[in-house]
């Protein structure tokens, strides 16, 4: 869904999912040099080149390492190795794959088909492996759990059935919930202390899980002590603590659609709603009568909503604001996943929210249609 423009130093510019800063080295020993071959099977149209980038799964940005072109089938990257990290390929025909490199697998076959979800077949990477794995179990529990409940919201929508939309906005999001709950459980079982449990990060999720990503990460250290991933995995284990419920909620101070800033301590009423999301996230904004009729109802009693957009184009982001009329404040830094709020409040998949109190605490999170009323109601009463 993300798409972010990145310019190669080999006079390329290319349209990417996300981009990384480069590792830091990290090892007392000179750098090896590293490389990935193999075959790409089905190529279509007039395409030949393929991309290596490393990926950050904090910033869902990644950066060019090297381009190989395709001839009669095969290719041939290499790079540096500093120290383990995530990679990802960009083949012809829509086909991406992740790739997790530790020391010692310095020569790697990859054979894949180039189309989308295509066949992949990666030797010499066991992380690599596992992350394949993950991906794997991902997208059966994605089509399983979230397209459905996502293509229900959509068949409410059009047809206009704003009862079935409620219902169906309430399911997607315990959906999400449970998805990303079967995600840590496969995590657990099936990753433990390989480096392809950086790769899992972006789908973690706080709360009920996160005395298991205490335990994944503590074991993982222990292995691997000195790993700059270590410590950014380490890092967003506190900063789930830091957003729990009985929380005091981070700060947020952004500009609003017109430039002026507005910050969340200004905003707040008795209980606010802070609301991420993004004008290019289709539930976020199937969500959008839910959220007026919240307001509309509570809004005199107290209740304020404080969308902070994680957009990266301001027209896109203004655009949306007006069409669904959130005449309440919505803010942003536009700069997408790396906003500092996304950040502070880990997020990384909208809609994501949070009920705060008067006093800025945390007393629920990801309220939605009916849950979200029913919350206010026993809160400031109904009407």
């Amino acid at each position: 869904m993300l798409r972010f423009i990145l310019s190669l130093s080999l006079s390329l510019s290319l349209f990417f999912t996300s981009c990384t800063s480069s590792s830091p080295a990290a090892s007392d020993s000179a750098p090896l040099e590293y490389s990935i071959s193999g075959t790409v099977d089905s190529l279509q149209g007039d395409v030949r080149q393929v991309i290596l980038s490393t990926y950050d799964p904090l910033t869902q940005r990644k950066m060019g390492v090297d381009t190989s072109q395709i001839t009669e089938g095969k290719y041939h990257l290499q790079y540096i190795f500093s120290e383990a990290d995530l990679y990802q390929l960009d083949f012809p025909g829509g086909q991406r794959v992740m790739l997790a490199i530790d020391k010692g697998q310095e020569k790697i076959s990859l054979h894949v088909e180039a189309r989308r979800n295509g066949k992949v077949e990666i030797i010499g990477s066991p992380d690599s492996e596992k992350l394949q794995a993950y991906e794997a179990f991902r997208q059966e529990s994605n089509t399983r759990l979230i397209q459905p409940a996502y293509a229900a919201m959509r068949a409410a929508t059009a047809a206009e059935d704003q009862a079935g939309e409620v219902a169906a906005v309430e399911a997607y999001a315990h959906a999400s919930e449970l998805h990303r709950s079967e995600l840590i459980d496969f995590t657990e079982k099936n990753i433990g202390t390989s480096i392809a449990l950086y790769g899992s990060m972006l789908r973690w999720t706080g709360d009920d899980n996160v005395a298991k990503l205490e335990k994944l990460v503590s074991d993982f250290k222990a292995v691997h002590p000195d790993l700059t991933m270590t410590s950014v995995m380490e890092d967003k284990v506190n900063r789930y603590k830091k957003v729990a419920i009985g929380a005091k909620a981070p700060a947020i101070a952004q500009a609003d659609s017109s430039g002026n800033t507005i910050s969340l301590e200004a905003a707040k009423g008795k209980y606010t709603l802070i609301d991420f999301w993004a004008s290019w996230c289709g539930p976020c904004l199937l969500q959008m009568p839910d959220l007026h009729e919240a307001y509309d109802k509570f809004h005199d009693k107290g209740f304020e909503i404080y969308s902070v957009s994680v957009d990266n184009k301001a027209d896109k982001w203004k655009a949306a604001i007006a069409k669904y009329k959130m005449n309440w404040p919505n803010v942003s830094d536009l700069k997408g996943w790396e906003s500092s709020a996304a950040r502070d409040y880990n997020a990384t998949f909208v809609p994501f929210n949070l009920l705060i109190d008067q006093e800025g605490i945390i007393i629920a999170k990801n309220l939605h249609s009916k849950s979200l009323q029913s919350k206010l109601g026993s809160l400031l009463g109904e009407e």
